[in-house]
């Protein structure tokens, strides 16, 4: 594709992807959402670093199986060279290691091939709104709006897509106690922590380990089964 004209006024984009299939979706998907534009793309990460290191990039959509320099190793040279990049990794990896990874290296998001339109839609417009939000206040922002920023950041891209039978109020009351407890919960205790049935606590804690955004740590006992505890990862 090449690199393209840059447009200040525009959400500049990079495709980093080494399928041409995929790099031609990708490339539909960001054409039809006003506010991004295309800034370039590269098959590999080496040549990602070299077009962010010239070019006014501001976010990312990367790839992690790549030659040359694959997506985990591209996110940390990015990251020790401080460049002022956000990233959304698209990858067909399924693995909770790399999903952690990813997370830890800064990502705004993790979609998994092969994806929607619908799910890439929702990445990039929490995105926009987190952006817009983070460069709209020249001053010191509050609790109350870190606390917004941080939701469009982690959890707007759920609301498109929960199962049915769930709602995005309450899994973020799942995730808030998780959060607030700071040590692992049973589906029971959550239950009678948030004021729910213990089926519906598990369905909600069951939809965040697969999601990748938290673990099962089983709790062995001397006697009878054990005990399955869920910890939160992001």
């Amino acid at each position: 594709m090449g690199e393209l004209t840059l447009n200040n006024k525009m959400i500049n984009v990079l495709i980093v992807e080494d399928d041409p299939t995929v790099m031609e979706i990708h490339s539909r998907f960001i054409t039809s959402m006003e506010g991004f534009a295309i800034a370039g793309s590269s098959t590999n990460g080496r040549d990602a670093l070299d077009i962010i290191g010239r070019r006014d990039i501001d976010l990312l959509i990367l790839d992690i199986f790549m030659p040359e320099l694959d997506g985990i190793a591209t996110m940390h040279e990015i990251r020790e060279r401080q460049e002022n990049v956000d990233i959304i990794v698209v990858s067909a990896s399924h693995e909770s290691e790399t999903f952690q990874e990813i997370m830890r290296s800064g990502a705004f998001d993790y979609i998994v091939k092969p994806f929607t339109y619908k799910r890439f839609k929702s990445a990039l417009e929490s995105y926009r709104q987190f952006r817009e939000k983070l460069h709209s206040s020249e001053r010191e922002l509050s609790q109350e709006e870190i606390d917004s920023m941080m939701a469009h950041r982690h959890y707007a891209r759920s609301r498109s897509q929960l199962p049915k039978g769930l709602s995005a109020s309450k899994l973020q009351d799942i995730i808030s106690l998780l959060k607030q407890e700071k040590h692992t919960l049973s589906a029971e205790e959550a239950a009678t922590l948030t004021g729910v049935s213990r089926v519906t606590a598990r369905r909600y804690l069951e939809y965040l380990v697969s999601t990748g955004q938290a673990v099962v740590e089983p709790l062995y006992r001397e006697v009878g089964r054990p005990v399955n505890k869920y910890r939160l990862l992001i």
